[in-house]
């Protein structure tokens, strides 16, 4: 080889590890912007994730979130409702659901302003039940969905949630204030309904197949 040529190998030579430096330094730097970035959005979800307030497996339960109080007094399954009529339909009629009803007796207070509380059921799995619309069952001062509070107050009655059979055991009870979901600081609490596989088959097995919720 002539001596040009070994010298442009060895300058070549000496070049490549700067380069290696270089390209190491840029792949650094961009893990630690990675790492950042993903360090901010934890922080921000954080900041942003509502205030989870876990209440035990007893019964009656009274859980306070920062500005409104629930009290969960006691559950039932009923496949059918027996309900009187009304204006709009006179005769007494069942209300049905695909699945069953879970009636839960409670009560709800506002602590600050007015405004309601928003109840949902929580499967084990992930999956979220609202609690029925106030026609569902149509029971005037007792279904507690939407229902108007005043500091000060509390309302007597009970949510009505339509769910398949299967999802009853593991489910949590979860409360809110308004109708969106709490975020930043807000209170979500959680109140364990304590079903396990037992608890569930003895909801099925005393649960009627109409309740009759005629005054």
């Amino acid at each position: 080889m002539s001596a040009p040529a070994t010298a442009n190998a060895a300058a070549a030579r000496r070049r490549l590890p700067r380069w290696r430096w270089r390209d190491a330094l840029w792949i650094a730097l961009a893990l630690a912007a990675v790492v950042a970035l993903r360090k901010g959005e934890s922080d921000y979800e954080q900041r942003d994730a509502p205030l989870l307030q876990r209440a035990p497996a007893t019964a009656p339960v009274r859980a306070q979130g920062r500005n409104f109080a629930v009290e969960v007094k006691r559950f039932k399954v009923a496949r059918a409702y027996l309900l009187k009529g009304d204006y709009a339909r006179p005769e007494d009629h069942l209300l049905r659901t695909p699945g069953v009803w879970l009636s839960v007796v409670g009560q709800a207070e506002a602590l600050q302003q007015p405004g309601y509380v928003t109840a949902q059921l929580r499967t084990r799995d992930g999956l979220v039940y609202v609690a029925s619309s106030r026609d569902r069952p149509k029971l005037d001062g007792i279904n507690l969905r939407d229902r108007a509070l005043a500091p000060g107050l509390p309302e007597e009655g009970a949510w009505f949630f339509e769910v398949p059979p299967d999802r009853l055991q593991g489910a949590h009870l979860q409360f809110f204030w308004g109708s969106l979901l709490p975020h930043g600081g807000d209170s979500l609490v959680d109140v364990d309904l304590g079903i396990d596989a037992a608890q569930a088959r003895k909801l099925m097995a005393e649960a009627k197949p109409v309740l009759d919720l005629r005054p």
